[in-house]
C-alpha cells in the first residue's frame, strides 16, 4: 500500500513502524517484532521527545496485539500519574484550539436553532461534565429570542458525569431569563429503544435539536452501517439543527496498515500542536501520553471487537448524514476563532478546523428536513 500524502512529521519513525506493519499483515511477525521492540523506551518522562513518545506508544500497542511476552519485565511508566480521561480531556481544550472551537462554532449554530421557538427541546448526546449545555445556555441567555422555556434531555453512560453535568446546570438557573428542565438517562445513545425515542418526540413538542460532540465515534454496532442507522433514527426525529463535532481521520477501517498511516498522522499532528501551546511540561505530557496514549492503544493494541476508539474522516460522517436523509443547516454567520497558525474552512453544513494543512476537527450542522 503506498500514501500519497504530504511529508509526515516524525518521517523516518513513521517509515520504520509503517514497514514493519506491512510485515504483520504478510504473517511475518518474527521480522516485525525486532523492528517494533526498537521503538520501546525504558521509562517515560516529561522530557522525552514528541516523536520518541509516539514511536514508543505506537510500538508498545502493536506489540500488544502479536507479542505481550516483549513488554514483560520492561520498567515502563514509573514516572507516569494516570489520570481520569474525563480531566485529561478538560486540559487538552488549552493545548489544542480547535477543541473548544468545535464545542463554540456548534453552539452557535444551536443558538439560532433554538432560539427561534418559545419552547425548544436539546438532546444533548454525552453531556459529560456539562461544560458546552453551560456555554449555550449563557449565550442564549444574552439572546433569547422567543425562548420562554428550554428542555435538556441529557444523556451520558456514565452516572458519575451525568450527575456532574446536571449539577453543572443546575448552577446558572439563577442567570437564566427563562425556564429550564433537566431529563436525565443514563444510556448509550446506541441502544436506546423505541420507547426512548418516543419519549424524546414527546418532549420536544416539535421543536427539537440534537448535539453530540466528541462522543459518536464511540459508538458501535453490529456492522459498518450501525452509524448510519442510528443517524437516521435521529434525523426520524426531525430536528431543527443537528450539530456533531468529531475528529477527522480513519481509525475505523480493520486495515491495520491504513489505520496505523491514519492514527500516525492524526496523532503526530496534535503532539506537535501540544509542543507549541503554552501548557506547562507536566501537562503537555500528562496530555500526550495519558490522554491521546490511551487512544493509540485502544486503536492498535486492543481487538477490533472491544475497540471503542473508531474516529471516521469528515468525508466519511458527510456520506453517512447525506444516507441518513439529513440536509446541510441553512448558512449562517459564524464567529470562528482560532489562533493563526492554526486554519478553518466553513462550507455547506460543514466547518474543517486543521492544523499543517491536517483537518483536526470537523464541525457538521444539518437538519432533519429542509427548512
Amino acid at each position: 500500500m503506498t500514501f500519497s500524502l504530504r511529508r509526515m512529521l516524525y518521517e523516518d519513525r513513521y517509515k520504520l513502524i509503517l514497514a514493519a506493519c506491512q510485515d504483520i499483515r504478510r504473517h511475518r511477525e518474527e521480522v516485525a517484532k525486532t523492528v517494533i521492540a526498537s521503538q520501546l523506551l525504558d521509562a517515560l518522562d516529561v522530557d522525552v521527545p514528541s516523536d520518541a513518545l509516539l514511536s514508543h506508544i505506537v510500538a508498545e500497542s502493536l506489540l500488544r496485539r502479536i507479542d505481550r511476552n516483549l513488554l514483560s519485565g520492561r520498567n515502563l511508566y514509573l514516572q507516569v500519574e494516570k489520570r481520569p480521561q474525563i480531566d485529561l480531556f478538560t486540559l487538552l481544550q488549552r493545548a489544542i484550539p480547535a477543541v473548544p472551537q468545535g464545542y463554540a462554532l456548534a453552539n452557535q449554530y444551536l443558538v439560532h436553532a433554538m432560539r427561534q421557538s418559545s419552547t425548544p427541546t436539546l438532546l444533548e448526546i454525552g453531556i459529560g461534565k456539562g461544560l458546552q449545555v453551560v456555554a449555550l445556555l449563557r449565550a442564549l441567555a444574552r439572546d433569547p429570542g422567543k425562548i420562554e422555556r428550554i428542555r435538556v434531555i441529557a444523556l451520558d453512560p456514565n452516572r458519575t458525569a451525568l450527575t456532574e453535568g446536571v449539577a453543572a446546570i443546575d448552577e446558572v438557573r439563577a442567570e437564566l431569563p427563562f425556564d429550564i428542565e433537566i431529563y436525565p438517562l443514563v444510556k448509550l445513545i446506541e441502544v436506546c429503544e423505541d420507547a426512548d425515542y418516543a419519549h424524546f418526540e414527546a418532549l420536544a413538542e416539535g421543536s427539537l435539536s440534537i448535539n453530540a460532540a466528541y462522543t459518536l465515534h464511540h459508538t458501535t454496532g453490529p456492522d459498518s452501517d450501525a452509524r448510519t442507522r442510528l443517524l437516521r433514527r435521529l434525523r426520524a426525529l426531525k430536528p431543527r439543527v443537528f450539530t456533531l463535532v468529531e475528529p477527522s481521520s480513519d481509525h475505523d477501517t480493520e486495515h491495520l496498515t491504513r489505520r496505523m498511516h491514519h492514527c500516525w498522522q492524526h496523532f503526530a499532528t496534535v503532539f506537535d500542536l501540544v509542543d507549541r501551546s503554552d501548557a506547562s511540561p507536566d501537562e503537555k505530557f500528562a496530555i500526550k501520553e495519558g490522554f491521546f496514549g490511551r487512544e493509540v492503544r485502544d486503536i492498535l493494541g486492543t481487538s477490533d471487537a472491544f475497540r471503542c476508539e473508531r474516529h471516521e474522516t469528515l468525508e466519511s460522517w458527510l456520506l453517512r448524514l447525506k444516507k441518513s436523509g439529513f440536509v446541510p443547516y441553512p448558512e449562517i454567520e459564524l464567529d470562528v476563532d482560532l489562533p493563526e497558525y492554526c486554519r478553518s474552512s466553513v462550507s455547506s453544513g460543514l466547518v474543517r478546523l486543521s492544523y499543517r494543512s491536517v483537518p483536526i476537527i470537523a464541525v457538521f450542522a444539518f437538519a432533519g428536513e429542509a427548512g
